[in-house]
């Protein structure tokens, strides 16, 4: 089968999550499909990026748009009372281009990443799926409530716009797809019910890595999208209200790409910030237990699944688990204050058995319930459908 897959930002290196999910789905689905895949870029894609993919598909089309096109978008956006994230994304002239590419490759199923992507595949005549991946709309508004004047009166008003189009595109698609039934039940219109829930996987870059000779510098750890608000929120809430009330000599690693200036901000003797890393695998194991006292965010938090299948105990909430689904204080710790924050901490760092357990039990969870090849069957079935 030919499938037409269309994605936003151009699916590689594997620094954020909407990347990482079309990359496994992209190499899991083309041992059975021909892949051709559509990519929007505002800026230049390395040659090794390329034929990292290219391993896995058909034919690659990388698509530039440029920021005149995206501040023209933008506007048109703002006036029909578009979310500005579809604006950013969209260019009449590109459209153009994907329904070129369509007709040429003449696919048998289109699979359409992200809503931002919706204006681009919503004409295209045969079938297709939306992966709408989280819920956007509920996203803006909880990042409304933690951001500062005027960035809160933005989100609120992206959140109106974001949760009208999520329930109008939906009719323009045969199928969609949502990362979690947390995601899911955000959602109150009818085509809503139908939603299919495919979550992500960890491959075996993390589930088969062994590496016993890395030292644990660090008493906590987090890894994620740096830039990325509810992350940023969540390591300032770590090092201002967790650190001060643990031991003196616990150390704090922040490692991913992109950390903001207020991440940046937070380096100190105790508090590391590494920006992006070439093996994040690293990051995870330098670190005893992996933090993430999160609250707002939506979706599946890939950064819980992937320290988890590292062996490393892992401590959040219980917004950030529904969607992953673990079993508190056998396969994770939670906790929704800092107190009880600090107790699952000393518990892990001072008892040695209860760290094992943790450890060990996560780590069987995640592998028994988080495959990629176990996910791409659910899009096979979905392709199979029509």
């Amino acid at each position: 089968m030919k499938i037409l897959f269309v994605t936003s930002r151009f699916p590689y290196p594997l620094d954020k999550g909407d990347k990482l999910r079309a990359f496994y789905q992209i190499k899991y689905l083309s041992a059975d499909h021909d892949i051709h895949l559509i990519s929007i870029i505002d800026e230049d894609i390395k040659p090794e990026w390329l034929e990292t993919l290219q391993s896995y598909t058909k034919s690659i089309s990388v698509i530039r748009i440029t920021p005149t096109e995206r501040i023209l978008s933008v506007f048109s956006s703002f006036v029909y009372g578009l979310p500005i994230q579809i604006g950013w994304f969209y260019s009449k002239k590109i459209k153009e281009i994907i329904n070129g590419l369509y007709h040429e490759i003449n696919p048998d199923h289109c699979y359409c990443q992200l809503l931002r992507m919706a204006e681009y595949t919503k004409d295209l005549t045969g079938p297709k799926t939306l992966d709408y991946m989280d819920g956007f709309g509920t996203s803006m508004d909880r990042r409304a409530k933690i951001a500062g004047f005027p960035l809160s009166i933005f989100f609120r008003l992206e959140a109106k716009r974001m949760k009208l189009y999520e329930k109008l595109i939906a009719k323009s698609f045969d199928h969609l797809t949502i990362i979690s039934q947390q995601d899911k039940s955000l959602f109150d219109f009818p085509e809503a019910e139908s939603m299919i829930v495919l979550g992500n996987g960890i491959d075996e870059y993390f589930t088969e890595f062994h590496c016993v000779n890395i030292k644990k510098e660090f008493d906590l750890v987090f890894v994620g999208n740096m830039s990325y608000l509810p992350n940023v929120e969540s390591v300032k809430y770590t090092v201002n209200e967790i650190m001060p009330l643990l031991p003196e000599h616990f150390k704090f690693l922040i490692s991913g790409t992109d950390p903001s200036s207020t991440v940046k901000s937070l380096a100190s003797e105790k508090i590391t910030v590494t920006g992006r890393v070439d093996d994040i695998r690293l990051s995870y194991l330098k670190g005893k237990v992996f933090i993430v006292s999160m609250w707002s965010g939506t979706g599946q938090q890939n950064k819980i699944l992937e320290a988890l299948a590292l062996g490393i105990p892992c401590v959040t909430t219980k917004a950030v688990n529904d969607s992953i689904g673990a079993q508190a204080d056998k396969e994770i710790l939670l906790a929704e204050t800092r107190d009880e924050f600090v107790k699952h901490i000393l518990q892990l760092t001072s008892n040695q058995a209860l760290y094992q357990m943790i450890a060990t039990n996560g780590k069987q969870f995640v592998r028994e319930n988080y495959s990629w090849k176990q996910k791409g069957e659910i899009l096979n079935s979905i392709f199979a459908a029509n």
